[in-house]
């Protein structure tokens, strides 16, 4: 952070100027070294605009250019101090600066690394924290790190990717819902104008649909509302994490969208298995810190399972297997690391091809879910215009 002073020169002289500092009292610290007497030391407002502009809400690109960049000038042979203030000057996000501030006055006190990261308020995996202890006992945080940098995008890439796929048949969704609305409020409405006043034997699909359209033009400030209303308590409900969980959990069940969600739950687990077992984390508690990153509850208690069988004596290819996370070839490369001692090059595999295997399956639900919304659009069209076309032909019916 940077601060303003004024300060009294040896020679009696009054100095103002700009000074970078971990905190005030290290400001004081430095001014005193230069032989200047401080007379007033003030934080600067640095890019205070600029954090009002990005808010304080830290986002998940946020913390994995963060954990990037801290890892890059670690690696530089940068020391821990510097590395921080570099960062702290550089950043203009108001809740990454603040983290940051936290962070490096932790460090300056004098606590390890690990348990400052902990306690910033920057909300990383439990994976990130075990690899810096990791990191410490080797004395190679800034490989650590990388290490956490390397999973944290490719965690980023998987979900950047799900949305990607998605994006089309949400705006196809959402294009054929305005559509529908726009029927019921503009074309049924009129009409049931021409009906209106005249005895008429309306079949029933044509009095819903005359009817639904009537309603919805008379208080479509209330469909609208109620549309908004719907939007927010569901997006409101999906910040929590139980409801993402259980959200989840039922979309597993339904037909090819829970291979879909199991590729990626597998190549979720064994890339971060991966990581941890090549920075030489115990396998226990890597599979505990594994475990913490699957979504799905039966893939989370069977890596639970596996963790216990390895705490009996099991080999964990072994208990991989009886707990069905892996097979086929994935399996026989577990094995293979296993016996040659290269088990986190071998998950490494395993992750790539479990990844490749979801982008697969990703193409595949995303090219089902295109002619399903198409086709349950059209119908519902069809079924409003089938409504319409036999209230005009009730018109040959009229009763006197």
């Amino acid at each position: 952070m940077r601060f303003n002073y004024q300060a009294v020169n040896s020679a009696g002289f009054t100095q103002d100027g700009e000074i970078e500092a971990l905190s005030r009292e290290d400001a004081l610290e430095q001014l005193s070294a230069r032989e200047l007497t401080p007379v007033s030391v003030k934080e600067k407002a640095v890019a205070a605009s600029g954090a009002r502009m990005r808010g304080d809400k830290i986002r998940q690109a946020d913390l994995v250019a963060l954990v990037r960049e801290l890892a890059t000038l670690l690696s530089s042979g940068v020391g821990m101090t510097e590395a921080l203030a570099t960062l702290l000057e550089a950043t203009p996000h108001s809740g990454l600066n603040q983290a940051l501030r936290k962070l490096s006055e932790a460090i300056h006190a004098g606590q390890p690394f690990s348990e400052s990261l902990k306690n910033s308020g920057l909300n990383l995996p439990d994976f990130v924290y075990a690899l810096a202890r990791a990191g410490e006992a080797t004395g190679d945080i800034g490989g650590a790190l990388v290490s956490c940098a390397d999973q944290l995008e490719f965690e980023d890439r998987m979900r950047a990717e799900a949305r990607e796929a998605l994006t089309y048949p949400v705006i196809l969704i959402l294009t054929g819902i305005g559509a529908i609305g726009f029927i019921f409020s503009f074309v049924v409405p009129r009409f049931a104008g021409l009906l209106s006043g005249r005895k008429v034997d309306l079949p029933w699909l044509s009095q819903a649909v005359l009817s639904t359209g009537m309603f919805v033009n008379t208080h479509w400030q209330l469909v609208l509302l109620s549309l908004g209303l719907a939007a927010v308590a569901g997006y409101s409900a999906l910040e929590v994490a139980s409801v993402r969980r259980s959200v989840a959990e039922a979309a597993s069940r339904l037909p090819g969208i829970s291979l879909w969600m199991l590729g990626a739950e597998t190549a979720r687990w064994t890339a971060t298995l991966s990581v941890l077992v090549r920075s030489r984390v115990p396998i226990l508690l890597a599979l505990d810190l594994a475990s913490t990153s699957v979504k799905l509850p039966v893939n989370r208690d069977r890596l639970s399972k596996v963790q216990d069988d390895v705490r009996l004596g099991k080999k964990f290819s072994s208990a991989i297997e009886e707990r069905q996370l892996l097979e086929g070839s994935a399996l026989s490369m577990l094995k293979v690391g296993e016996k040659t001692g290269e088990l986190a090059a071998m998950l490494g595999h395993v992750a790539l091809h479990a990844s490749a295997r979801h982008r697969a399956l990703q193409r595949q639900v995303v090219s089902l879910i295109e002619p399903a919304s198409i086709l349950v659009i059209g119908l519902t069209i069809g079924i409003i215009m089938v409504g319409v076309v036999l209230a005009m032909t009730s018109l040959t019916e009229i009763k006197l």
